[in-house]
């Protein structure tokens, strides 16, 4: 087996209307800001949940593992809970997809796809129809039905950690034991993406009512169920063999719960786990290396930059702000703080969302960074600035950036070390002048609101950008549900940010992930959503 690194951005083949993505914040990744639907980055996760499709302990490396019937998986964060409604975090969505489904769930593109839904209709720009499968039986061997679906979705408006995923749900009726009719409070062209999140996976509506302990004893409908959970060790799952899509063809799945990087890799290097979620990236080349083990290494939604806060100068002079976002080395910053993991980013605007284009935004050329600090008018001695840096990767992010500024402008830049909590109260309040940031989307809409809207400064609008033609796009797309129109508006406003230029896109942040190189049907998108019931063992 030869080693293998897959890289590169999935397809994104779906509009902002559909897109439900996973937005992540672990360990490896504490300083970046997430948009709702999301989760900010102290905290974990908007990701979409619920796969339909189908698809084991491990021996040493790559041996044979043509018998084997369970998976073992190396993972830095235990779940603070294994409810739906009660978490927003990376590690409990990661479990919830394996034992829940929603009504939607995101598929290897990116887009919202249809779950426990067989067929929906939109009636009007406000309501909408929803026909579920029938013959779908929970873990306790209860039929799904409408009441169940209903209940569920507005468990997740009455829970504070998720309600966010409910606000598009609007009024939520039963027009018949397998139709459920939701009428949205204008239209929502984020619906669709909601209704991914696990906070609107599909409960039994008798055990809500009756106040079951679900972190007890989680029932959904998913390929797996919830056996044991060890705290501080592993959570065992088996496998649903009443599954709706199929069984899967592992029967056994461990989480066991690693917090060192390091160890998760020998552990994997020994044959003790079969996957591991987050691969140390210094370990990466050594596992590259390893003929029996699949590294994979994939661009995911995580947007990083260089905000800079537009209401101070030198930030108020457009040309200045082209001028450092035209002489960046973005692939040198990726280099060096991330060991290759990342993917260069030029568009104000993740462009792994349909619709998003560079057009217009400046990209690495030294050259023309110099003509637009010329036309700027400004005095490289009157334009130092400080850069905020809350952890180590943004510091090496920062060293990169300093340099590039100082070669090609005579900037000079300082680097100012932060802690998490205030480095996001001081961006917030505006008191800065930059920092190095992100932000992690579970739809192009999410994060144009949460990133660029006037009503998010004070908020997630760093940058402090306040144009109203930026508004009027953003409510715009919000407002159009037709699928090309949408793509268009994404595409128009995607243009009219770069022009603009109101911060310094760096690079989208990798999934990394490693695993043994005889598990087979391996699949993880970009939002980090990973469907465990496609895997099965084979030969090597």
């Amino acid at each position: 087996m030869t080693k293998k690194l897959m890289r590169g951005l999935v397809p994104a083949l779906v509009l902002s209307l559909a897109v439900g993505l996973f937005a992540g914040c672990s360990s490896s990744n504490n300083n970046s800001q997430s948009a709702a639907p999301a989760q900010s980055e102290a905290a974990g996760s908007d990701n979409s949940s619920s796969g339909g499709s189908s698809g084991g302990a491990a021996t040493s490396g790559g041996a044979a593992t043509s018998g084997k019937d369970s998976l073992i998986i190396a993972t830095a964060n235990e779940t603070p809970s294994v409810t739906t409604n009660l978490h927003n975090a990376v590690a409990g969505d990661y479990l919830n997809n394996m034992t829940h489904n929603g009504l939607f769930y995101t598929s290897d593109d990116l887009s919202p796809q249809p779950a426990l839904c067989e067929s929906y209709e939109i009636v009007s720009d406000t309501e909408w129809l929803f026909h579920l499968k029938q013959g779908v039986k929970f873990h306790n061997g209860e039929e799904m039905t409408a009441k169940d679906v209903k209940a569920s979705l507005e468990l997740c408006k009455e829970s504070p950690q998720v309600q966010q995923y409910g606000n598009s749900t609007g009024t939520i009726e039963i027009v018949d034991d397998y139709t459920i009719k939701i009428t949205t409070d204008g239209p929502q062209s984020g619906l669709l993406s909601d209704l991914c999140h696990h906070g609107n996976a599909i409960l039994p509506a008798d055990l809500i009512e009756s106040g079951h302990d679900f972190n007890k004893e989680p029932i959904g409908t998913g390929p797996y169920k919830l056996v044991a959970w060890n705290k501080g060790e592993s959570l065992e799952f088996e496998a649903n063999e009443d599954y709706w899509d199929g069984a899967p063809a592992i029967k056994k799945v461990v989480w066991k719960v690693i917090p060192e990087g390091s160890s998760r890799t020998m552990a994997l290097e020994a044959g003790e786990v079969d996957l591991i979620i987050e691969v140390e990236t210094t370990d990466l080349a050594r596992l590259q290396d390893n003929p029996d083990i699949t590294a994979f290494s994939e661009a995911g939604t995580s947007h990083n930059w260089m905000m800079i806060n537009n209401e101070k100068a030198p930030f108020d002079n457009v040309d200045f702000r082209r001028a450092i976002a035209s002489c960046i080395d973005k692939n040198a910053v990726i280099q060096v703080a991330l060991n290759g993991t990342g993917s260069v980013s030029d568009s104000m605007t993740p462009d792994c969302f349909p619709g998003v284009v560079s057009d217009g935004a400046p990209s690495y050329d030294v050259e023309k960074a110099k003509e637009y600090f010329a036309a700027s008018g400004l005095n490289p001695a009157d334009c130092g600035f400080a850069v905020i840096c809350s952890d180590d990767t943004k510091l090496r992010v920062g060293q990169v950036i300093q340099s590039c500024i100082k070669d090609a402008l005579g900037v000079d830049i300082t680097l100012e070390s932060m802690d998490l909590a205030t480095y996001l109260d001081v961006t917030a309040t505006g008191d800065y002048q930059a920092a190095i940031g992100g932000y992690t989307s579970s739809s192009l809409l999410a994060y144009v609101q949460g990133v660029y809207h006037s009503k998010s400064i004070g908020g997630s609008n760093k940058t402090r950008t306040n144009d109203a033609n930026i508004d009027a796009l953003i409510d715009k797309l919000q407002a159009t549900l037709d699928p090309e129109e949408n793509t268009k508006v994404v595409t128009e406003l995607a243009k009219a940010l770069n022009e603009q230029c109101p911060q310094v896109p760096l690079y989208l942040r990798n999934n990394v992930r490693a695993y043994n190189s005889g598990l087979q049907g391996f699949n993880v998108n970009a939002g980090g959503s990973t469907y465990y019931q496609r895997m099965s063992w084979g030969s090597n």
